[in-house]
């Protein structure tokens, strides 16, 4: 109980992720002084000082990244999400840049198969039906073809006193070029229900056609709320739906647990994801368990899809 009463004063006294102001720290991104950031979305201005206002010193595509210099105070509301500027540093052109960026336009996680980027972020909040309503997020996935190719410029000069032509070569310079090879959307519950959020990439755990699996996962942090993981296969060009899963906990009350065994681990079977769902009840004492039931899901997967049994 005291675990509840605990989790449940965190809850209320931190805003909910990525949609209320007044706490600038606080939100999904959870950024340090000194990380990477990723642009995510098509374009991201940088801009002189914090505001939409502000000139613009710079633009930067998808799949570019940034370093994170300096939190500052002020925040932006823009696509129903409020989240700070930061004051940052890249490079560009071969020469070092700095400016601010609002922090909504970048990605909540990045990560590399082969030469292509994986990335996923927030591309709107939809507000609840009523202020208790918690909004939900419009999330994105994208993957982009990432590739280095050489840019060989000529400049040629002029002698006109003597009419002599001279020309010379810049050095090969190295530029990064970002083609979208797939995205994917899904709406998730937000507010009290996203908390945190974390992404990792496994391998293909077994399946057929599969390069890499991509695991989302947004928390709620605290008693009685769910943390949902959602999984994408990836194939090395598109994004492919897979199960996913749910877990709940409420200290002595009930345990909602949902494990996905995929092929290459104990318990897996070939050509299938296995989900087991145990749920269990507590005694009075609230430590006691004194019902529990265990199901199991079997979904075929064919190489492109899972079909459940």
């Amino acid at each position: 109980m005291k675990q509840f009463l605990l989790s449940m004063l965190l809850l209320t006294a931190t805003p909910a992720a990525a949609q209320l102001s007044g706490n600038v720290e606080y939100n999904l991104w959870r950024v340090q002084q000194g990380d990477t950031l990723t642009i995510f979305s098509d374009k991201a201005y940088i801009r002189q000082s914090p505001s939409p206002q502000a000139p613009i010193v710079d633009s930067l595509i998808t799949g570019s990244s940034v370093i994170a210099a300096k939190l500052t105070e002020t925040e932006l509301t823009l696509r129903g999400m409020t989240t700070p500027w930061w004051q940052v540093r890249y490079k560009a052109g071969g020469k070092q840049k700095e400016g601010y960026l609002w922090l909504g336009l970048t990605a909540l996680g990045q990560y590399t198969k082969d030469s292509v980027q994986l990335l996923y972020g927030i591309e709107k909040v939809i507000p609840g039906a009523s202020k208790e309503d918690d909004p939900k997020y419009v999330v994105v996935l994208k993957a982009l073809n990432t590739s280095l190719h050489s840019t060989d410029k000529k400049e040629t000069a002029h002698n006109v006193s003597n009419k002599k032509e001279t020309s010379h070569h810049s050095a090969d310079k190295k530029e990064t070029s970002h083609h979208l090879l797939d995205k994917k959307e899904l709406t998730v519950p937000g507010g009290q229900f996203a908390i945190s959020t974390e992404g990792k990439l496994l391998g293909n755990m077994g399946l057929d056609k599969l390069t890499a699996i991509l695991r989302l996962c947004f928390s709620g942090e605290a008693c009685g709320i769910p943390t949902d993981y959602y999984y994408y296969g990836w194939t090395g060009n598109k994004f492919l739906v897979l199960p996913q899963k749910s877990n709940v906990f409420d200290a002595g009350a009930i345990s909602h647990d949902e494990v996905l065994l995929f092929p290459k681990e104990p318990g897996g079977q070939a050509g299938k994801i296995i989900k087991v769902i145990k749920d269990e009840e507590f005694g009075e004492d609230g430590e006691k368990v004194v019902k529990s039931t265990t199901n199991r899901e079997v979904f075929i997967w064919d190489g492109a899809k899972a079909i459940k049994k």
